[in-house]
């Protein structure tokens, strides 16, 4: 896989761009007023509220969009990727035999109980890193100091919205715990006709039947994903070393805003999104990482921006409201209407409107091969 394939799945939210200085002294007024008649046009055919406050084509230099060449051939590198995810989810571990520790990663089986009655939502056998934060709180402290072997008996409260079920949420469940073991060294799995027989269900025989189908699925996945392939293309070709200030003040607050969704889809506090990324607390991003960020962020909204100006592209009240619609459907839970959720993420959602039909633009003029 392509060093811009692996970016594009990883973020395809946040790409990036940069300045440009317009004008040249000779035809300076005819420069000017082909870029304001472009932009006027722009946001009239809009159709939508928000009139920027600034030229995006002074700040960004948009490097070569049209036509952009983009491969979808998937690569024996590619292959192999997906071979060692493969054999990771099928590791095994070295099983020691001891007193469990805080850091440690254990094999446990348990079963949950509310009022004596077994929740199946409760029951299993899984691995147990002691300390992550990743369980119930209590779950973990209950096993940290308990001998390989050893059974504990221990109750937690289940938070509200925990699983989306009314005999669980709010409840105490009285868990009945035994350690299995003590995770040692990881074991990967030789790849092997036996591991796809197992992986595949049996669907697949040998080694070579599983590649051919893993080279189909990631061509099919490279096919889905072509449009951000080509943006990404497109944007390692824009520079920008300076931004407007209404714009890096709301991608600052989108990229926070990011988090704090995300807070809300792990069912967690705002303090606790943080520490689960690698940050001590919201104030060592802020101080570390958000400005970059949001500089990246602003980045593709500015290419988007200007690569509409010059192309005229542009959306209707009605794909506007369809695609607020459409992104609601995550947001139930924090907006009571798509009319409450457009009038507080209504930048944002026209940000990202613009941004997709740039896209779908830039996909529908590039060049695919493999």
């Amino acid at each position: 896989m392509s060093k811009n394939k692996k970016k594009a799945k990883l973020q395809k939210k946040q790409s990036r761009l940069s300045n440009k200085k317009i004008g040249i002294m000779v035809a300076v007024a005819a420069v000017v007023v082909i870029a304001a008649g472009a932009m006027v046009y722009w946001q009239k055919n809009r159709a939508v509220d928000e009139k920027l406050d600034y030229d995006p084509a002074k700040y960004v230099k948009i490097g070569e969009y049209k036509g952009v060449q983009v491969s979808l051939e998937v690569t024996d590198e590619d292959i192999q990727d997906e071979i060692d995810n493969v054999r990771e989810e099928n590791a095994s571990y070295e099983q020691l035999t001891g007193t469990t520790q805080t850091g440690q990663t254990i094999r446990a089986s348990f079963e949950g109980y509310v009022d004596g009655k077994k929740m199946d939502d409760t029951c299993g056998e899984d691995y147990v890193e002691l300390g992550s934060g990743d369980w119930l709180d209590g779950f973990e402290e209950n096993l940290t100091g308990v001998n390989t072997g050893d059974s504990v008996v221990f109750t937690v409260p289940v938070p509200e919205g925990t699983y989306g079920d009314p005999a669980l949420d709010g409840k105490n469940v009285e868990f009945h715990a035994t350690v299995l073991y003590i995770c040692g060294e990881e074991i990967l799995p030789e790849y092997s006709d036996d591991l796809v027989k197992k992986v595949s269900k049996n669907k697949y025989k040998t080694t070579a039947e599983y590649n051919e189908y893993l080279k189909k699925k990631l061509h099919k996945e490279n096919e889905d994903q072509k449009a951000e392939y080509a943006w990404s293309d497109v944007l390692e070709t824009c520079e920008a070393d300076q931004y407007p200030k209404s714009l890096l003040e709301d991608c600052k607050q989108e990229v926070l805003q990011g988090y704090y969704d995300m807070a809300a889809v792990y069912n967690c506090s705002k303090e606790e999104i943080f520490p689960a990324f690698g940050y001590d607390s919201e104030e060592t991003f802020v101080n570390s990482d958000l400005e970059p960020l949001a500089e990246d962020t602003a980045k593709e909204y500015l290419a988007a921006q200007a690569i509409a100006q010059k192309e005229n592209i542009s959306y209707t009240r009605e794909e506007l409201q369809e695609y607020i619609k459409e992104q609601y459907e995550d947001m139930t839970d924090e907006y009571d209407s798509p009319e409450a959720f457009e009038k507080d993420r209504k930048g944002y959602l026209e940000r990202q409107m613009l941004l997709e039909q740039v896209k779908n633009w830039i996909a529908d003029h590039a060049k695919y091969s493999g």
